[in-house]
């Protein structure tokens, strides 16, 4: 695949994602994701099929077509597409339990993709529309992205691969930070992914033009500690449950900019 840094990758992805209405719907049964990928010939792209959770799906039988256009290996529950001659429209089919999905992938010529063209593009979720993507904090395993979405039913986190690999899905604002009984049991089934389901954090407070006075009796309000040679600095890291925000003063010391990150521990 092609390399590039998660800037160009955050706004071609920025680009790609396409929102929808916002109508409450339930989330398809079985999704392969990436759902659309731009592919060079001689490239290679893994994809795997999610379920309504946004977790992978096992015993999945792939195919792909037309065959001459690619080579189809399956890696676990996990299948490696291999671009091997030009073609606008090849199909990677995924089934399991009665359940069906399909990717969309064009095989282009050329030793590199034009400038803006997506790499890969995942499908909203029913009823939603994409509001943000935000970079991950690097972690074992763990996903490099995350994508909200805002949904009839809430905001919805979606974990990702750089490679449009869908790891999980959350569900952000519940009534008093309680998640449903389905998130539930995904968090006893991997305790070491864990979000502030609140959804809110100290970023969402700060404003430019605000003091580091002003921004410390935040943190400070928050329960959350600054170290004191951190204070005396014009670049501010807060971390809590769930999030990170980065904080630029300027030589006044007032905010420039900040920035909020979702992360996993």
């Amino acid at each position: 695949m092609l390399k590039m840094s998660y800037v160009e990758l955050l706004v071609l992805l920025t680009v790609s994602m396409i929102a929808g209405p916002a109508l409450a719907q339930e989330p398809p049964a079985l999704l392969v994701v990436p759902s659309k990928a731009t592919m060079l010939v001689g490239e290679t792209h893994t994809f795997r099929a999610v379920g309504e959770g946004g977790r992978i799906r096992h015993n999945v039988q792939w195919s792909i077509s037309p065959e001459s256009a690619a080579t189809l290996t399956t890696n676990g529950d996990e299948a490696t597409v291999k671009a091997m001659e030009q073609s606008s429209t090849v199909v990677l089919t995924g089934r399991t339990s009665g359940d069906s999905s399909e990717a969309i992938i064009e095989i282009r010529s050329g030793t590199a993709l034009s400038t803006g063209t997506p790499i890969w593009s995942v499908t909203h979720l029913p009823g939603c529309k994409s509001v943000h993507m935000t970079q991950a904090v690097p972690t074992a395993n763990g996903p490099d992205l995350y994508v909200e979405e805002s949904c009839p039913q809430g905001t919805f986190i979606r974990a990702m691969t750089a490679d449009g690999r869908e790891l999980w899905r959350r569900r952000l604002g519940d009534p008093a930070g309680t998640p449903p009984p389905s998130l539930k049991a995904t968090e006893q089934a991997q305790p070491g992914v864990r979000l502030n389901l609140s959804g809110h954090s100290l970023c969402d407070a700060v404003s430019s033009g605000m003091t580091k006075d002003s921004v410390s009796k935040l943190a400070k309000n928050s329960n959350l500690q600054l170290a004191e040679k951190e204070q005396q600095s014009d670049s501010w890291v807060v971390e809590e449950q769930g999030f990170r925000c980065d904080i630029l003063f300027d030589k006044a010391g007032k905010v420039m900019r900040k920035k909020k990150t979702v992360i996993s521990d």
